[in-house]
């Protein structure tokens, strides 16, 4: 007995977490109001985000690879290295938070094309 796994069954679970993802951005505009939410769209991102990359090199999407590079893990080099006082590195890890769901959002918006 073979079991068969429809051709774009990545792609599909894929988009069912990018919409699970995409409704922690609503903890971004509470994270104004609670450091917690913080913690929690971080832990949201760094679960998450093996399991993009995974389904990314499967489908062989390495221009999404390339823009996440550059969008989220240059940014986050840049928090790492750069020596700033600590409330202008809470400011810049929201913006690296805010990248990271923004490519969520377009990556959600093209993956119904693939």
């Amino acid at each position: 007995m073979e079991i068969e796994i429809p051709k774009n069954y990545n792609v599909r679970r894929l988009r069912r977490w990018l919409n699970y993802e995409l409704s922690s951005s609503v903890l971004f505009l509470l994270s104004w109001f609670w450091n917690i939410t913080i913690i929690l769209m971080f832990i949201a991102a760094f679960v998450f985000i093996p399991f993009m990359l995974k389904v990314l090199i499967e489908e062989k999407r390495f221009g999404w690879i390339i823009f996440f590079l550059v969008i989220v893990v240059m940014p986050m080099i840049i928090f790492f290295v750069v020596n700033m006082d600590s409330s202008y590195k809470y400011f810049l890890s929201l913006i690296i938070l805010a990248f990271f769901y923004f490519y969520c959002f377009v990556l959600k918006l093209t993956i119904r094309d693939w």
